[in-house]
């Protein structure tokens, strides 16, 4: 009852906020404006994502033990929360941005002490990585996902519903491992979503912005890795597959912009939803594909869990080969 109780309190709270914070995002310029690189033409607010935030924390405030975990987890979500809420309204730069994410990746690793430290089948049976390895690729893997999600956020429902897909898959595994913790995180991430989507379906009325696209990321990454590191059975590769698609979006993306010479840090209109909608789909039909396959990649992490690692390397790389190739 307390599971299904945080998804409706996260989802309640989100959709209370948002016309709440639609009037004040209009009077702080939290505003997303229309230029050549963007598919909408009319200004809209950035709010969404403070609004899930507090849908978020809300429910893990109230009901989850302050472990070093638990705090963590709300002290990182805040910090990258506030400066992408900054970053909203007034552009804070790269720089900045990248310094916020990398002090909360470094809150989650040392204080709440999760971290990467089994590799499955890449090292030798019962070998886990140093701590300095483990914190350095942590770190790593943190950012970089952070910032994958925040870079597929291109379409209206998009990032919303890749991640909503995501969380409810951590849920599933988190309930099934009787991990309480990650169970009502997940589930209030999910439920923050499902009421920020009833506004940024299209057409959006409300945009995440980098607060609510980062939010995201981080939440989804932290919690793929806390419940794969955990003294579990589930293969360590399962954030690989659950997350791996926008992930990959981001690695081709910034592959082609080397390649013609340009910044791999400029955005442009080539991701996948862009090159699907190049080839003929309407916005919706785009974000329904993406939907598909991102569904693909949940289910097959649900019922291959406890396969062996292989399977999940193995599966990944050849779902990269055809999403890149075809």
């Amino acid at each position: 009852m307390l599971y299904f109780t945080t998804l409706l309190l996260s989802m309640f709270i989100t959709i209370v906020l948002i016309p709440i914070l639609k009037g004040l995002g209009a009077k702080v310029n939290a505003i997303d404006m229309p230029n050549p690189r963007k598919v909408h033409t009319t200004p809209i607010p950035t709010v969404g994502g403070a609004a899930m935030a507090i849908g978020t924390l809300v429910p893990v405030l109230l009901w989850l033990p302050p472990s070093p975990q638990v705090k963590s987890i709300l002290i990182g979500a805040t910090i990258i929360v506030a400066a992408g809420v900054v970053d909203d309204v007034k552009d804070l730069g790269y720089k900045i941005k990248f310094a916020a994410q990398v002090v909360a990746a470094i809150i989650i690793i040392f204080y709440g002490k999760i971290t990467i430290s089994n590799l499955g089948v890449l090292l030798p049976d019962g070998y886990v990585l140093s701590n300095m390895v483990s914190a350095a690729l942590t770190l790593l893997v943190i950012v970089g996902v952070t910032n994958a999600i925040n870079l597929s956020d291109g379409l209206d429902g998009l990032a919303g519903g890749i991640t909503l897909l995501t969380f409810i898959c951590i849920g599933y595994l988190a309930f099934r491992s009787e991990n309480h913790i990650i169970t009502i995180t997940a589930l209030a991430s999910a439920g923050a979503i499902f009421g920020f989507l009833r506004f940024n379906t299209y057409p959006a009325t409300v945009f995440m912005g980098d607060a609510g696209s980062q939010f995201l990321g981080f939440m989804a990454i932290v919690l793929s890795i806390a419940i794969t590191q955990d003294n579990t059975p589930v293969s360590p590769y399962l954030p690989l597959i659950i997350l791996g698609f926008p992930v990959l979006d981001t690695l081709t993306v910034m592959t082609e912009r080397i390649a013609s010479g340009r910044s791999p840090f400029v955005a442009d209109k080539n991701h996948f939803q862009h090159k699907l909608m190049r080839v003929g789909m309407f916005h919706t039909e785009a974000v329904f594909t993406i939907y598909v396959l991102q569904t693909t990649l949940v289910i097959t992490a649900i019922l291959f869990r406890y396969y062996s690692d292989w399977l999940f390397i193995s599966f990944y790389f050849g779902f990269a080969a055809i999403v890149t190739f075809s």
